[in-house]
């Protein structure tokens, strides 16, 4: 006997709660899917040094799903980050293989995988029957042919996976897929809290940025995939424009930093990490927003689907961006965005003035911007996911 799922477990290998966006997804779409019905745990690894805090606190979202930690071996911050690598494999190993163990006994359970290795080992060790109700959310592939293929493998044997945009989804279509088990569900946002924002001279002057200076922000991370080297480039080409960076780990703050230090001195401000409460905030203190991923990366040109590119829009900012296909599949060139060629920093600088040269053109931008991120809620995700994985996987068996 068969039936769709009422349990989920989230299953992922990650420090939780963290400081990366792969976190907010997760607390996100655990909130999401646990307001469709499901009763939602959201299983990760007991990381050490293990820190007491609340996780619903810090991603600020209501306490409707549990968190299951359980162990493993973990050694990865106890050596210096060039030692890591096998100290990081036997901590995936370890999560993994416990993770098979949860799921070989909560079998009343539907299961949403977000890491490949924890994958590869619930695919291995799970009976044909169990694997009818696992499903995973893919958010890139492997540069590696072997490590892809492996991974093709495992999604291959599974009843449902969820990409993040159509060029993941169509990749995998590519490897022998079929497209009928794949559900594309873009990245979201939840809008209440974009909600009343101040103005940017306003947010500029709480946060003590130059009030009267043309400002725009940038908030993520900061590898170099993101696209930031060319934004600082290109905003070391124009006069009386101070960019706003929020965000980064300090390997690449520093070398952002030296960059800035060469071509842009004393027009970029760092903040660093912000809670995840202040970002709408900092975004308010922008003039333009932007988002100038690279094209270099697959990860980037066709894989990501930004979760401060929602953000973005909620903000009610004009926003200049690349024109690369993962962000093409949201934003439309003219229409709720001013996009340019990536990795081109005086193009980049030449969408940056355009912006700023013509008001009429750029609050109309952040106007549809505004109403189209409307279709982009963590919500209607939550909503959509629920609804294929209650239509595709089958827990119970026989």
């Amino acid at each position: 006997m068969s039936a769709s799922p009422l349990r989920l477990d989230i299953v992922v290998n990650i420090r939780f709660p963290g400081p990366r966006a792969h976190g907010i997804q997760v607390a996100a779409m655990a909130e999401a899917l646990a307001a469709t019905g499901l009763v939602v745990d959201v299983v990760v690894p007991r990381r050490y040094p293990f820190v007491e805090m609340d996780p619903w606190a810090h991603y600020g979202v209501r306490r409707t799903f549990r968190v299951r930690r359980i162990a493993s071996l973990d050694a990865i911050d106890l050596v210096k980050p060039s030692w890591q690598r096998l100290p990081f494999l036997a901590q995936s190993v370890s999560f993994g293989w416990r993770a098979l163990a949860r799921a070989a006994v909560e079998r009343d359970a539907a299961i949403l995988v977000r890491d490949h290795y924890t994958l590869r080992v619930l695919a291995g060790g799970l009976r044909d029957r169990d694997l009818l109700r696992v499903s995973a959310e893919v958010h890139d592939l492997p540069d590696s042919d072997v490590r892809r293929r492996q991974l093709i493998a495992c999604l291959r044997s599974l009843p449902a996976i969820v990409t993040i945009t159509h060029g993941l989804r169509d990749d995998l279509v590519a490897e022998g897929l079929d497209a009928d088990k794949i559900l594309v569900a873009p990245d979201g946002v939840d809008l209440a809290m974009f909600a009343d924002l101040p103005s940017p001279q306003e947010a500029r002057a709480h946060l003590g940025l130059p009030v009267n200076m043309k400002t725009i922000v940038y908030a993520g991370q900061l590898y170099p995939w993101k696209g930031v080297d060319t934004l600082v480039e290109a905003v070391g080409k124009l006069d009386d424009v101070r960019l706003v960076v929020v965000g980064g780990q300090r390997d690449d703050l520093e070398r952002l930093a030296t960059l800035t230090s060469k071509v842009a001195r004393g027009k970029v401000t760092f903040c660093g990490q912000v809670p995840r409460q202040a970002v709408p905030f900092h975004l308010a203190a922008g003039d333009v927003l932007a988002l100038p991923n690279s094209g270099t990366e697959r990860i980037s040109a066709r894989y990501t689907s930004p979760l401060k590119l929602f953000e973005a829009m909620a903000s009610s900012r004009p926003i200049i961006a690349t024109d690369l296909p993962s962000l093409g599949e949201i934003l439309e060139h003219g229409s709720n965005a001013h996009l340019v060629a990536p990795d081109d920093p005086a193009a980049m600088a030449a969408g940056i003035s355009a912006l700023f040269d013509d008001d009429i053109y750029a609050q109309r931008l952040a106007l549809r911007a505004r109403e189209d991120v409307e279709n982009y809620t963590w919500a209607q995700r939550g909503e959509r996911v629920a609804r294929f994985l209650r239509d595709h996987l089958q827990v119970g068996a026989a």
